[in-house]
């Protein structure tokens, strides 16, 4: 089938991910706070949250450079001949998620701001931390100035509980309790491609084998093509097929896919609780090779990054539910009185941990670090269809109570 030719410019979008979460107390509560006890978020009424709606906007450009300038990713190729097209549409899932808490694996990421920190004074926003909290969060983490502050805090926190360790994520993403979709078309099939799409479902489950009849949750992927995860129906496009995140900008060079959203939220759950809690990551990253799965294609060895602004993830750990945990009973963070201040704990170390700003053009201008940058490691594969969408839980609405921490609670300016 010959290639019908594209329009100049059209949305764009990509995938998921994971990020960060950070308790700050190396107390008995916290440890079993997160390696047991439920992490939730506030009821949905009138829509998620952050939804990754781009229709062609101002996706951070790609831009190759030297060493601590370049952002590290394969730059767009030339216009490519159409040639033939590949399936209208190739589908791949989630099958594993790395967080890169192992020490003895270089972390994942991108050089987000474009610049080398290996110093406080060199950093690309303001902050108020000293030298040795630097080192333990916002230093790059290689000599091409890659980021990823949250590399540092996942594995603090992996110290405190099994929830968050590697083999307990990936445990619960083999059980099907979470995962995502990823849709590529408009690719040509070959190693060099200059314009391709990308859309990224969240999923909230897999279904169990229908053999005809009605589709029921409760299914446990067998990472074969067969699978059909329950794609999250908060981030349906209303009335069609299709994601609200798409890609901004994306295409193939020498094998690889490189994409870019302006947001991407992947919903992650936690032991005991129906809610999953929200990643909402901004101007965000993507990059993996495209290798045959089967009669179709996978991405493997993917990298994906971003800036996860310290509102959005407080907004997330404010509403963390607390079942039975030293003393504390079927309360929330937020609740005013408390006897632990376990909420304090944690946005301490979130705040120490900030070496970003939230918007890259405000990088570089000295003005306070407002965000932390995050990395993931990923691969994928091939399904026959993204599956039907489905719908979470009703969750009632948390944090109401007087003198609850607020909504839109937020770090102290870097530099107060």
């Amino acid at each position: 089938m010959v290639r019908s030719q594209r329009p100049a410019s059209r949305a764009r979008a990509l995938f998921m991910v994971w990020s960060v979460l950070a308790c700050g107390a190396g107390s008995a509560a916290c440890a079993a706070l997160f390696g047991f006890e439920r992490l939730s978020e506030e009821g949905f009424e009138g829509g998620a949250p952050g939804e990754a709606s781009v229709e062609g906007g101002d996706a951070p450009p790609f831009e190759a450079g030297p060493s601590c300038t370049a952002l590290g990713v394969p730059d767009r190729p030339a216009a490519v001949d159409a040639g033939t097209d590949a399936p209208e549409s190739i589908h791949m899932a989630i099958r594993m998620i790395d967080f890169g808490i192992d020490k003895a694996a270089a972390a994942a990421g991108f050089n987000l701001d474009r610049t080398c920190s290996p110093t406080v004074e060199t950093n690309s926003c303001a902050t108020n931390i000293d030298q040795v909290t630097f080192d333990k969060y916002g230093k790059d983490k290689d000599d091409k100035g890659l980021d990823n502050s949250g590399y540092g805090l996942i594995a603090y926190l992996a110290y405190l509980g099994a929830a968050f360790a590697p083999t307990s994520v990936n445990e619960r993403l083999s059980l099907g309790e979470f995962g995502a979709v990823i849709r590529l078309a408009n690719w040509n099939g070959t190693s060099q491609d200059d314009d391709v799409f990308v859309e990224i479902f969240p999923a909230i489950g897999v279904w169990k084998p229908r053999d005809g009849g009605v589709p029921e949750a409760g299914g446990v992927p067998s990472f074969t093509s067969g699978d059909e995860w329950r794609r999250d129906r908060r981030f349906q496009k209303v009335g069609l097929e299709a994601s609200t995140i798409k890609s901004a900008s994306a295409w193939v060079t020498g094998g690889r896919l490189v994409a870019s959203f302006q947001s991407v939220t992947m919903p992650i759950t936690v032991p005991d609780d129906m809610k999953p809690l929200d990643i909402i990551l901004q101007e965000v990253f993507f990059t993996g090779m495209l290798v045959p799965d089967g009669t179709s294609s996978k991405i493997v060895q993917g990298v994906l990054g971003g800036r996860w602004r310290t509102a959005d993830m407080l907004g997330q750990v404010r509403t963390i539910f607390i079942k039975d945990t030293t003393g504390l009973k079927n309360v929330h963070l937020c609740d005013p009185n408390l006897p632990i201040n376990i909420y304090g704990a944690v946005k301490k170390e979130a705040c120490d941990g900030r070496d970003l700003r939230s918007a890259s053009r405000e990088d570089g201008k000295g003005l306070p670090c407002d965000a932390f940058s995050a990395g993931i490691k990923l691969d994928t594969y091939a399904v026959n269809m993204a599956g039907p969408f489905a719908d979470l839980p009703v969750i009632p609405a948390r944090c109401q109570q007087d003198g609850s921490v607020p909504a839109g609670d937020d770090c102290a300016p870097a530099t107060e």
